[in-house]
């Protein structure tokens, strides 16, 4: 449409809305004219959303947004008292006449009907975004908005069905509607955006709406807003709206799969999004600590605890990685506080769990508990360590990277990377979690024979605990993860005598020496093993005069019973070798 042709037509229009306005809030207004109303005011927005000059013309009549601005005051109005029966009783079912339902069906659309307007006006023109919020709009809309979430989360089960369905598409446009005011324009975002942590909490009555749509909105609105600034992203960790918004975003990932639509999969994208601005924009150790939070505050409170959306923090952070090198993750400040501190606080959850267990099972008492969670979270941990200590080249792509920043070679961030783990006391944690583990699930040799890690430094054994439930899925958790704790330990070592001096300090050496031994629940833990030792000996003398002042005190208890069933049983000669001999020697 030319210039000219746009301007004549923008006018015209905005007569038509001025004339539908009026009409609208007269007082003897009828729930028929409100119909009518909404689609005349869609097919003004159909003209806008197709012409993008129109849209432009008719977004700067400088009457526009304020006429719309008191259009939607006027339906706010309209919508409080009709959505409530006496001024106290929300409109229910068992209250639901035709007149009421007519009436609060065709106020809804109405309003329905005037956010598509402002969302077709606001898309992609900063000036109709700036004008809107310089009118208003976005209060009104917030106020309508929470308005509803409330009244549909109060009577989930009473509400009419037709008038729910309606709420739900005004819920729906009013969220299309508020992000496509923000979107692009850092004037209007920094306008509207702390409203929602301060003054609204509309953000987090939309998120809790569980309505796959709404929340995708409000997902794109809040990408939109954080990405690449700091200040806007800090709401969400410095304030206690933000970290309860943030803590719902997060464990959207991690929703019952037979329950979850594919709107909701599609929301995994902006989720991942999301994430990945922040840990972009701020610390990412900021962001995992600020999920601890339960008060309003602003100081750190140290990590004691670790939560589902902790958790799914470590899915999106292990996706990251592997999706690439370019990841703020890689920084080792994420590891040697965040991470660390997550892996210390499960290992002692798991500590605590296995002092209770343990001697229960043994008892035969009957136990009850829960650690797959933190098994997972423990899991994804020394995935991470590994990554970042060197297990992959693409670790040491990225010290190439952080170290020419810095005029630092790959090899000098790597051995800061190392060394983080000592003083970070993860090295200790990763101890901790392998003696821990031995007492959950003692090393097994299918078919042959059983062994076990004792319970402290030493190389003795600890014998295989009967079945129980709740042991048994931990022992099905604990698959493989004492070959990935082996790895930390072996990775952390290499070429490094600050964490050779420190797995050395608290006892982990026996330990290594005790997983030197094939076990069908951690392939290739004793290729690891054998490797950790080798980087612990390599330039180390200490180590070295301790692992040889060792002596070998006897073989893992019940070796024999299933060396038996094959007709040999083993034994110490007097030199310490292990020595095969036939059953009937003896």
């Amino acid at each position: 449409m030319a210039q000219y042709a746009a301007e004549s037509e923008a006018l015209r229009l905005y007569a038509a809305l001025e004339l539908i306005v009026t009409a609208s809030t007269a007082a003897t207004v009828t729930p028929e004219a409100w119909v009518s109303a909404s689609e005349s005011i869609r097919d003004i927005s159909r003209a806008v959303s197709t012409d993008e000059i129109l849209r432009k013309k008719l977004g700067i009549i400088p009457a526009m947004f304020p006429l719309v601005s008191h259009f939607l005051s006027a339906i706010r109005g309209f919508t409080m008292r009709i959505y409530s029966v006496d001024d106290s009783d929300e409109l229910i079912a068992t209250e639901c006449g035709y007149v009421t339902w007519k009436a609060a069906d065709s106020i809804t659309m109405l309003c329905t009907a005037t956010f598509q307007v402002v969302r077709n006006l606001c898309a992609a023109v900063p000036e109709a975004q700036i004008l809107s919020c310089q009118s208003g709009i976005h209060k009104v809309l917030d106020d309508i908005l929470i308005y509803h979430s409330d009244w549909m989360k109060k009577y989930p089960a009473k509400t009419c069905a037709g008038i729910k369905k309606s709420v739900h598409a005004c819920i729906q446009m009013g969220t299309q509607t508020l992000a496509n005011m923000m979107t692009s324009n850092p004037i209007v975002q920094n306008k509207i955006w702390p409203r929602f942590f301060g003054e609204s909490e509309l953000l987090l009555l939309l998120l809790d709406t569980r309505d796959s749509k709404t929340i995708k909105y409000v997902l794109l609105c809040i990408y939109n807003c954080i990405y690449n600034d700091s200040a806007r992203s800090s709401l969400l960790i410095q304030t206690a709206v933000g970290r309860k918004i943030l803590h719902i975003i997060l464990t959207q990932i991690d929703s019952d799969p037979q329950t979850t639509s594919e709107a909701s999969d599609d929301n995994f994208d902006i989720i991942y999004a999301i994430f990945k601005a922040l840990i972009t924009t701020l610390p990412p150790s900021n962001s995992f600590k600020a999920l601890c939070f339960t008060k309003p505050s602003t100081e750190y409170q140290h990590l004691n605890t670790i939560t589902r959306a902790h958790l799914c923090f470590l899915k999106l952070a292990d996706a990251d990685m592997n999706a690439g090198n370019d990841s703020a993750l890689w920084d080792d400040a994420f590891a040697s506080t965040g991470a660390a501190c997550a892996l210390k606080v499960m290992t002692a959850s798991l500590e605590r769990f296995a002092e209770t267990v343990v001697p229960a099972v043994a008892n035969g008492e009957v136990v009850e508990g829960r650690v797959g969670a933190d098994l997972e979270a423990i899991v994804l941990l020394l995935a991470y360590f590994t990554r970042i200590l060197g297990e992959e080249g693409v670790s040491m792509e990225s010290a190439a990277r952080e170290g020419s920043a810095a005029n630092n070679s790959a090899a000098q961030v790597m051995d800061r990377r190392r060394c983080s783990m000592v003083n970070s006391g993860v090295i200790e944690a990763v101890v901790k979690f392998l003696v821990v583990a031995g007492a959950l699930e003692p090393q097994k040799v299918g078919g042959i024979g059983k062994s076990g890690i004792s319970g402290g430094s030493g190389m003795g054994s600890s014998p295989a605990l009967p079945g129980n439930p709740v042991l048994d899925s931990i022992r099905n958790g604990l698959y493989m993860m004492k070959v990935d704790a082996m790895k930390v330990l072996c990775t952390s070592a290499f070429k490094c005598k600050a964490a050779q001096d420190e797995i050395r300090r608290v006892g982990g050496i026996p330990v290594i020496l005790n997983h030197c031994t094939i076990d069908d629940q951690n392939p290739f833990i004793k290729e690891w093993s054998v490797f950790a030792i080798r980087n612990l000996c390599d330039g180390n003398l200490e180590n070295q005069r301790l692992i040889e002042s060792m002596e070998v005190v006897g073989l893992p208890e019940g070796q024999n019973e299933g060396l038996a069933a094959h007709g040999v049983r083993a034994g110490l000669s007097e030199d310490g070798r292990v020595r095969i001999t036939p059953v009937d020697a003896e």
